[in-house]
């Protein structure tokens, strides 16, 4: 019996409408168009994305980046009374080691040795910080960026937004993009109220989004595709590796010493993010993600390059403080190729839901 569903094969952003068959021990999936063969996954290496309950039901090949997502009416049972190991949690692409106390302390004195090589080892070192730790220093960033915005507020009202049916928003498509992309962290997201368009991805999986963007944007499917490229920038770890690369060594110096918010660590890290950028091989990466993502989901990313378009024509800030385009280089360039590779036309959020996001705030 043949199945219907979409397939994304991991290495273009397009979306394919497939037929499925279980063949033997493997599923095979075809073009719905010409009926030729995408792929044959053998049913041990599929794993499902997301839980049992989600719907669409996605699933994933190990060591692949392919995707398959099933109809919305398919729960899916017939491929998971088929593949044995359906459910089974199989290390994610990137690894990072358990590092023991003397591993650390070991690592980090042949470092002090060449750390002046620091800027230029910031990705391999990225690699080797473990999660739990990557996630204590993104929470340490993010409070001293709260606090940096009371500052400037300056009337002492709160400058975190806390209105629980728009961050309910934003959290329920932050998940879902996250877990299509196999985040190592839990996505967190905070809304501060700060008269500046723009959003960052902070280490171990906080994102920022500034409340100046939501009244920005023109749309909630603008707000979705930045959030999307910003989870794109957490999987990577660009938010660490920048803050390595501008504070590793006083970042070194404190898990010396076991404190591993240090004032100066925080200060040359949270600085990094903020001013610093990232490459454009990095923004780029981070958008091809993104638009995936939202295909992924069935939904466009038009408005993503749309936002980036006229945000850029926006100089109103620019004497103030980078906006998105400032730390995000190229968005004509960037526009276009998402345009180019953005294959969806879903909505990411209906009119109620986008008149409850501009109310985060209140």
């Amino acid at each position: 019996m043949t199945h219907q569903g979409a397939f994304n094969d991991g290495k273009t952003a397009a979306r394919r409408n497939v037929t499925l068959l279980i063949d033997g021990d493997a599923l095979l999936i075809c073009r719905a168009d010409d009926g030729t063969e995408a792929a044959r996954w053998p049913l041990v290496e599929i794993r499902r994305i997301g839980t049992s309950s989600e719907r669409p039901q996605r699933f994933g090949k190990i060591n692949d980046d392919a995707r398959l997502t099933l109809n919305t009416d398919d729960d899916g049972t017939w491929l998971a009374t088929a593949c044995p190991k359906l459910n089974k949690r199989d290390a994610g692409r990137v690894r990072w080691p358990v590092w023991t106390g003397a591993g650390v302390l070991a690592v980090i004195s042949v470092l002090g040795l060449v750390f002046f090589l620091l800027p230029g080892a910031a990705a391999l070192l990225t690699g080797a910080i473990p999660v739990s730790l990557e996630m204590r220093i993104g929470s340490a960033y993010r409070d001293q960026l709260l606090d940096l915005a009371a500052r400037f507020d300056g009337n002492g009202s709160p400058v975190q937004c806390r209105n629980p049916d728009g961050l309910r928003i934003l959290q329920k498509r932050a998940d879902e993009i996250a877990s299509l992309v196999e985040s190592p962290f839990p996505i967190q997201i905070t809304v501060v109220r700060f008269p500046i368009a723009n959003a960052f991805a902070l280490p171990g999986g906080h994102v920022l989004i500034l409340s100046e963007l939501i009244k920005t944007a023109k749309s909630g499917d603008e707000v979705i595709g930045v959030l999307a490229h910003e989870i794109a920038h957490v999987v990577r770890r660009d938010a660490m590796q920048a803050s390595m690369k501008s504070a590793g060594s006083a970042l070194l110096v404190s898990l010396l010493i076991g404190n591993v918010v240090g004032g100066a660590m925080l200060a040359g890290g949270a600085s990094a993010i903020i001013e610093g950028g990232y490459s454009r091989d990095a923004e780029a990466a981070s958008d091809f993600i993104a638009v995936t993502a939202l295909n992924q989901l069935g939904l466009s990313a038009r408005p993503l390059a749309d936002f980036l378009e006229r945000i850029e024509k926006d100089e109103d800030s620019s004497n103030i403080m980078p906006t998105f385009l400032s730390t995000h280089p190229s968005g004509t360039d960037r526009a276009r190729d998402i345009r180019a590779l953005s294959q969806a036309v879903g909505r990411a959020m209906n009119a109620y839901d986008w008149r409850t996001l501009q109310k985060i705030c209140d």
